[in-house]
């Protein structure tokens, strides 16, 4: 018997990590999942593939609705903060709180805004915007995606232009500046200082 459990016990150490078990897990609201993962598992537990799958679900307008708020609200807004970034448990136990706990969900994957769009180094297109929204949102009426696409467009070229003017600013620095400021007042900032 005690060699069975062994022989059992390294089968579970050798196994690799599992995303779709984990997706389970944060489903029952398992916060003990990610103590109870070997060594080798926790090297290869990937937060932001979790995250990823997590927030969207296939269900109700009201269970998705939530799904994505709360893990919008619980774990994706810190998620990549300095601090947070460098612990997984703790990332895991955010992802936990986002969960509502009512078991087992179909998750989908959430399509990502290109890196380089997101981190303010490249201007959006509102084609690749518009497809990405297409993706999340299929069944929406194509004028709500092309005056949303139209909208986050103007809004990251304002980040953007923000982020050159101040390029030692962090990325939520600038979403809140962008929140305070609006287009005129940087056109009359460059026009009076200059564009550093």
């Amino acid at each position: 018997m005690a060699k069975n459990k062994l022989a059992a016990d390294e089968k579970f150490e050798k196994q690799d990590f599992d995303l779709f078990e984990a997706l389970a897990a944060l489903d029952k609201k398992d916060y003990g999942y990610y103590d109870r993962l070997s060594d080798e598992q926790k090297k290869k537990f990937v937060p932001y593939m979790l995250i990823a799958w997590f927030g969207v679900v296939k269900g109700s307008y009201d269970l998705q609705n939530y799904y994505l708020n709360s893990v919008n609200y619980h774990a994706n807004k810190y998620f990549f903060h300095e601090n947070i970034i460098k612990n997984p448990k703790l990332q895991w136990l955010m992802m936990c709180a986002a969960s509502p706990g009512l078991g087992k969900q179909f998750h989908l994957y959430l399509p990502q805004i290109r890196d380089r769009v997101s981190k303010l180094k490249d201007l959006a297109k509102k084609t690749e915007i518009k497809d990405y929204y297409k993706k999340l949102y299929s069944n929406a009426d194509s004028d709500i995606l092309e005056e949303v696409s139209r909208l986050f467009v103007e809004q990251q070229h304002k980040k953007v232009r923000l982020a050159n003017l101040y390029p030692n600013m962090k990325i939520e620095d600038i979403e809140l500046l962008n929140e305070l400021i609006s287009v005129n007042d940087l056109d009359e900032y460059e026009e009076q200082f200059g564009q550093q």
